[in-house]
């Protein structure tokens, strides 16, 4: 008789402190916020400490971790444009001021809509220069 033994892989990960949630379960808080590290959306909070609270609501963690929700769709897309010039010198800026001007995650995935909507705009040889580009326009942000 053969005894098979399955070892489950448990990755604990770093909660980001920015998240202030308006619901009551952790099981949908944590595939909220794993769902940031599964697609590399992390160097969007490299400086959140910086940055105040954004609240979090049902509906919106929910649209995150659906594979048909809005919210997942768009973040599946910016996470593309997150490896585009990540060596810029406003890279990082670009990102914090995302985070910093946001005070709800309906208002952080309004931002990123529009940067995304912005970046469609800019010609294929000055992607490489895209942060650059976003950081100092106006209409973004």
């Amino acid at each position: 008789m053969a005894v098979f033994l399955r070892k489950e892989c448990v990755t604990l990960r770093e909660k980001f402190q920015l998240f202030e949630y308006r619901f009551n379960d952790e099981e949908l808080e944590e595939e909220f916020n794993n769902f940031f590290y599964k697609y590399n959306l992390t160097a969007l909070f490299t400086n959140e400490h910086r940055a105040g609270n954004i609240t979090v609501t049902w509906v919106d963690a929910r649209s995150v971790i659906n594979p048909n929700g809005s919210y997942h769709r768009i973040l599946k897309n910016f996470a593309d444009l997150l490896s585009i010039g990540n060596d810029n010198k406003a890279y990082e800026e670009a990102l914090f001021k995302i985070i910093y001007e946001a005070r709800s995650f309906q208002g952080m995935m309004n931002t990123i809509k529009k940067l995304m909507d912005y970046a469609n705009t800019i010609e294929t040889d000055y992607k490489f220069n895209l942060w650059n580009i976003v950081f100092y326009n106006k209409e973004v942000y």
